[in-house]
């Protein structure tokens, strides 16, 4: 068993946010025990979650949170029965196992404006409510460039991923679905299209995906 398993610390930011949107950014509801299983073949166990803005796996060490050290050195990470691939940086996607195939989804979320403040603390009812650009994160300080004035909340973003080998592939167009799977990118996007698919909902892409499998 590795007893020093993440090696460097990383305090968390939460400048931006409030105690609910921290909850709202977290997989789990709390901390819960996880097992890390490392390419070595050692493992260790430590309470974990996952952060969906920063994008990182995350422990809590005695009240202090950290980020994995080294994240390309775990082959995955197992959370209440969820399993957890790395993919790059210190991302890691969740393994969603159903109906016949595998596919693998990226949980994050975006920062979009509820309005611009107002005297009294109201919050303007501007109709164009205007999503912002990832904001530079942890240390790069995200807080930085906010309006003090403009109020923000967390919106899902997520992406899907077919795992070949080694290697992962976005499953965000018809095209990279058609290569994933070798479906047919004509037909694969007219069906997108006729069945208005979300390519952000899992259920929506799970549909895509076995339709194509069935030869339906």
């Amino acid at each position: 068993m590795k007893t020093t398993i993440f090696a460097s610390m990383f305090l968390m930011h939460f400048v931006v946010f409030g105690q609910s949107d921290y909850k709202n950014r977290m997989i789990f509801p709390d901390f819960v025990q996880g097992k890390v299983f490392f390419k070595d073949g050692t493992a260790a166990l430590a309470p974990l979650n996952y952060d969906t803005y920063e994008e990182e796996m995350i422990f809590n060490n005695n009240g202090e949170f950290m980020a994995v050290a080294t994240p390309q050195n775990v082959a995955k990470i197992m959370i209440q029965g969820k399993t957890f691939e790395w993919l790059e940086g210190d991302v890691f996607l969740e393994k969603i196992d159903t109906a016949g195939f595998v596919m693998y989804r990226r949980n994050r979320n975006q920062l979009m404006s509820k309005g611009k403040g107002m005297p009294y603390g109201g919050v303007s009812s501007n109709a164009a409510v205007s999503t912002v650009s990832r904001l530079p994160h942890g240390a790069e300080a995200q807080a930085k460039d906010l309006t003090i004035d403009e109020e923000f909340e967390l919106t899902p973003d997520n992406l899907f991923y077919a795992k070949t080998g080694n290697s992962f592939k976005a499953l965000i167009s018809a095209k990279q679905i058609g290569k994933a799977y070798d479906f047919d990118v004509k037909e694969l996007t007219k069906y997108i299209k006729a069945e208005k698919i979300d390519m952000q909902q899992i259920q929506d892409v799970v549909q895509v995906i076995q339709h194509f499998k069935n030869g339906n």
